[in-house]
């Protein structure tokens, strides 16, 4: 049960914070992103007024960057320190959990694992394949389309993972185009608790082969800042139609929020590649970072799998193959629930 609890906050109780703390200002902060995916509050923030907004069915609260006083209704009350925000993270005191989770409403606290990893259930896998319709994404030498390739091994993985138990949605079930932005949207409305994203590359050096597992970030490299490019062409079909203020409000956003999921994100990555490389004898070319529009907005753990270059000869020709494509995505399934596995035997 959630509830905004009005009057004045109690002190936070004894015992395990369930959070991870930072120092500011000389007091305990915690992340309040967090605490909003934890008990299911949606939010907004405006980074122009520095305006946050909780809301949970007909209750709203106001909250504002550098300000101790905020808004519960028309309530008002102050933080023993004000709202700040660092690495493009929302902080805010530890005593504002005691408004939003009063200590008779609190939900069982999750663990920390030794790595820092904020640990979950693992039960809705969101499963993206690539491009769609209008949109073939890369081409091999032999004419073979990413976007085909990628919804077969998606559904693969789909069958896989709901043969093991999880509930499993597609962004895309056929060949259509899924703009970009939608994709990540989709899988914050299903609530899900991995998003998943299935591509293959392709590069202009034709021998290179190999699979990779990007996680979301904006630190890259010329061959990732490439690769990057050439996957979010399709975001400027999304975007004809927004003002560049609202793209600039909405990429604020999207920092935030993968900042939040990063270990999480890393340690999927990390799980895949290794069951991938070992179960195929592939060359594991590394889990890496990169700026992929179709991962910016998902608020929960979110990779991108590169399952081998469509541009290689030898690389085209197993992807052709239904056997291999098979093999693939029960590697990749594989990968997902070992993740699980991980977080919840913790």
């Amino acid at each position: 049960m959630f509830l905004f609890f009005q009057g004045c906050a109690t002190t936070p109780s004894a015992g395990n914070f369930p959070y991870p703390t930072i120092t500011i200002h000389d007091a305990s902060y915690f992340s309040l992103m967090q605490m909003c995916e934890r008990v299911g509050l949606k939010w907004d923030y405006d980074p122009l007024s520095k305006e946050i907004v909780l809301k949970k069915e007909a209750r709203e609260m106001r909250l504002l960057i550098g300000s101790s006083l905020f808004f519960d209704g028309a309530a008002r009350h102050e933080l023993s320190a004000p709202i700040e925000i660092k690495d493009s993270v929302i902080y805010t005191p530890i005593d504002l959990r005691d408004y939003i989770e009063p200590p008779a409403c609190r939900l069982p606290e999750k663990p920390l694992s030794r790595a820092g990893v904020y640990l979950r259930s693992v039960n809705t896998v969101i499963v993206d394949a690539g491009h769609g319709g209008k949109d073939p994404g890369a081409i091999g030498r032999y004419g073979l389309k990413e976007k085909s390739v990628v919804l077969d091994v998606a559904q693969k993985v789909q069958k896989e993972l709901e043969r093991c138990g999880l509930k499993v949605y597609l962004t895309r079930s056929s060949d259509e185009f899924i703009p970009l932005s939608s994709r990540p949207e989709f899988g914050n409305r299903k609530k899900a608790d991995l998003f998943v994203s299935i591509h293959a590359n392709a590069n202009r050096s034709r021998w290179i082969e190999g699979f990779e597992v990007y996680y979301l970030t904006e630190s890259v490299d010329d061959d990732t800042r490439a690769l990057a490019a050439a996957e979010n062409q399709s975001l400027e079909v999304d975007s004809q139609n927004l003002s560049s203020k609202a793209l600039a409000l909405k990429a604020i956003l999207w920092d935030m929020i993968f900042t939040e999921n990063r270990k999480e994100s890393v340690a999927l990555a990390n799980f895949i590649s290794k069951i991938v490389a070992r179960k195929l004898g592939m060359q594991l070319l590394g889990v890496k970072g990169a700026p992929f529009a179709v991962l910016k907005g998902a608020q929960m753990p979110a990779v991108l799998v590169e399952v081998g270059y469509i541009s290689n000869k030898e690389g085209e020709k197993k992807l052709r193959d239904p056997l291999y494509r098979q093999k693939m995505a029960q590697a990749i399934a594989e990968g997902i629930m070992g993740f699980k596995d991980y977080c919840e035997r913790r």
